[in-house]
């Protein structure tokens, strides 16, 4: 009997019956804690847009933000929906590094049911986000030993955790990540495959994959404290350090840090994070490597806006894998041939 092959693809022109919004307005989301007992207004909106809003707010005479979640609904093709159930896998990892040696937001409230945490405001403790000093061409180079420390301890205190359920998996984590680098090699796809199967096999511990910026904060001091677990799962954990540093290679190729700062900041951060953890440096590369693909036209960062920027983190991602950079001071080198100042 012939055998019968059926290629698995959904229309892209089909609508997906994706949830409408529970609470489309912060007084929606006010009334229905009010009536869960907690009187709060909710302040300024200090990020939004993607899976979650987090506001500004005042509880019980603490400061202190409201993580609210909604299903993103992806808005092209390329795009995969992400559930407001993320919220829970982050909660679950803040209550487990509540009392860990990691800093990260203390737990106030935690309304699963309407998805919504309210949590210690981390600014009045002097902390302020990494991502924001970058954009302003100021890298606190104390903070760069104590990210590179917190990050392989954020690795190794997890692997004593209990396996709980996640609202991603690695091969869906790595998938969209690895988009831009899959459309960049298309007649062979081996660049991608080979990481993919590296991530999806490495799946016994739990990992970050959004350790960028943007969810790290630093105070005066260097210390540091991580926020925004939602999108975790169990996977390979030598993509966090590889994460982290692609930012600051993307802001010093586009000419927001000076590529000396940024050396010496990737350096130092590499060395402490060494001195808990092996560091496999191919692996680290090629990572970095997609990463910076992965946000090449600026994907859910700020700042990457001209087409000059682009095609310079285009050509250092490429470079990576053209050239086979296989450790830190060959792939040094060639960001600091390529970075803008």
């Amino acid at each position: 009997m012939d055998q019968e092959f059926i290629i698995p693809v959904h229309v892209s022109t089909k609508s997906a019956n994706y949830p409408s919004p529970r609470f489309a307005h912060p007084e929606q989301l006010t009334d229905v804690l009010k009536e869960s007992g907690i009187k709060i207004v909710l302040g300024n909106i200090l990020k939004g847009g993607t899976v979650s809003q987090v506001y500004e707010s005042e509880f019980e005479n603490e400061k202190v933000v409201v993580k609210h979640s909604e299903t993103l609904i992806p808005f092209d093709p390329t795009e995969l929906s992400i559930s407001q159930n993320g919220q829970n896998t982050d909660n679950e990892v803040l209550s487990l590094l509540q009392k860990s040696s990691i800093r990260v937001p203390e737990l106030v409230k935690v309304l699963p049911g309407i998805y919504t945490t309210i949590m210690e405001d981390l600014r009045p403790s002097g902390f302020q986000l990494l991502n924001s000093l970058i954009l302003k061409g100021e890298l606190p180079q104390n903070s760069a030993e104590k990210i590179g420390e917190s990050l392989a301890k954020l690795a190794q205190e997890s692997r004593n955790w209990k396996k709980f359920e996640t609202n991603e998996s690695p091969n869906e984590s790595i998938y969209e990540r690895g988009l831009e680098l899959r459309l960049a090699y298309p007649n062979s796809q081996k660049q991608y495959l080979e990481l993919e199967k590296i991530h999806t096999e490495n799946n016994e511990h739990w990992t970050w994959p959004d350790g960028h910026p943007k969810n790290i904060f630093v105070n005066a001091d260097g210390n540091t404290a991580f926020i925004d677990f939602g999108r975790s799962y169990w996977g390979d954990q030598r993509f966090m350090l590889p994460n982290f540093l692609a930012h600051i290679a993307i802001y010093g190729i586009t000419g927001y840090l000076k590529a000396n700062d940024s050396v010496l900041y990737i350096k130092n951060c590499v060395q402490a994070y060494k001195n808990s953890e092996p560091v496999d440096e191919e692996l680290l590369c090629k990572y970095l490597g997609m990463e910076v693909l992965h946000r090449a036209n600026g994907k859910w960062i700020e700042g990457i806006n001209t087409s000059e920027q682009k095609m310079a983190l285009y050509k250092f991602g490429l470079t990576i894998f053209d050239l086979n950079v296989n450790s830190i001071e060959s792939l040094l080198d060639l960001f600091k041939q390529q970075s803008k100042k």
